[in-house]
């Protein structure tokens, strides 16, 4: 359990993974079937799917956004999205290449519901432009969208995600930027800011985020075929082409799984080592109470879950209440 903010609000010791539950907590029809395997999210903290100022609805060939949504802005119109590929064995894997599917901030923000979550929670915005100066306005009037809508009947705090590997960046364009964001979003609203990124965000870029940042939330998706992975995960156990590509997507799409979660751990180790002292939420690949317990020993001050929910949903119980006792 860490505190954000002015008010110094505690947020609890586990959550879900970034739009794991949905935009609103609404989860999605599969986690029906789920159920019957002990699949359930009681006792974690919310945090909202990824929204972008401009709508990524993926009906089209030329709309960007890979899982396709129902009118509603919410629920998918495939039962089992192919932009999710899921293994079952080898601990649970998962690739997706969702690509930030959403109908545009104000869709979801004028619908109040947010005004409706009862516990602290976490928002997730990224600025999808091709080009910096693109990505600052973006965020810049998606800041000033929220402004207006603020507060919420609960607290919440803002992430920035710099790691989805699905919107067409080369991460390494949010490296020289990723200070200027989180700063111009701390000057246009008062409420804490996060900075949301994956393992292999450089620990130098990080501990420059950390002195402007509330938060640190490491554990985003992996890029498929990213090199910089080392001895952890070897890609050539997928094929040489992405499981989620072979479906037909012009994405290669991100992992999520056990080989990712010693690169959330030396990530966490690092920046602890460092002296950066801000709270840490780390995740990617949870599978058992030792994950979380490594977890602690790192540094973090909590963790989300994500891929749990559905290639293990039977152990989320028992991870979500080792989890308030580790971290509390």
């Amino acid at each position: 359990m860490f505190r954000l903010g002015k008010e110094r609000t505690a947020f609890g010791p586990i959550f879900c993974a970034v739009g794991a539950r949905g935009f609103f907590g609404e989860g999605y029809p599969f986690h029906l079937y789920w159920r019957f395997a002990g699949m359930t999210w009681k006792g974690t903290g919310f945090a909202g799917k990824t929204l972008t100022l401009e709508p990524r609805r993926g009906k089209k060939f030329n709309e960007e956004g890979n899982m396709p949504l129902r009118d509603d802005g919410l629920t998918p119109e495939e039962l089992f999205p192919r932009s999710i590929w899921a293994d079952f064995r080898n601990g649970g894997r998962m690739i997706n290449a969702v690509g930030l599917s959403n109908f545009g901030a104000d869709f979801y923000l004028r619908t109040g519901r947010y005004h409706l979550i009862r516990e602290p929670f976490f928002l997730s915005f990224m600025a999808t432009a091709k080009d910096p100066s693109g990505r600052e306005a973006e965020l810049r009037e998606l800041c000033q969208l929220l402004a207006r809508y603020l507060p919420f009947h609960a607290p919440v705090a803002l992430q920035i995600n710099f790691g989805c590997p699905n919107t067409g960046h080369d991460p390494s364009e949010f490296y020289t930027e990723i200070c200027t964001l989180i700063e111009m979003a701390k000057s246009l609203l008062e409420i804490p800011i996060v900075a949301n990124t994956n393992a292999l965000m450089p620990t130098a870029i990080l501990i420059e985020a950390a002195r402007i940042a509330d938060a640190l939330w490491i554990g985003n998706t992996i890029p498929f075929g990213d090199t910089g992975v080392g001895r952890h995960i070897d890609w050539s156990r997928f094929g040489e082409i992405s499981p989620v590509r072979k479906r037909g997507l012009l994405a290669d799409g991100g992992l999520s799984g056990p080989e990712c979660l010693p690169l959330t751990l030396e990530k966490v180790r690092d920046l602890r080592n460092s002296g950066i002292t801000i709270p840490i939420v780390g995740g990617n690949g949870i599978r058992t109470t030792e994950d979380l317990k490594d977890l602690h020993r790192a540094g973090c001050d909590a963790v989300f879950v994500g891929s749990l929910s559905v290639v293990r949903p039977w152990r989320m119980g028992g991870i979500i209440r080792a989890a308030h006792e580790i971290f509390t």
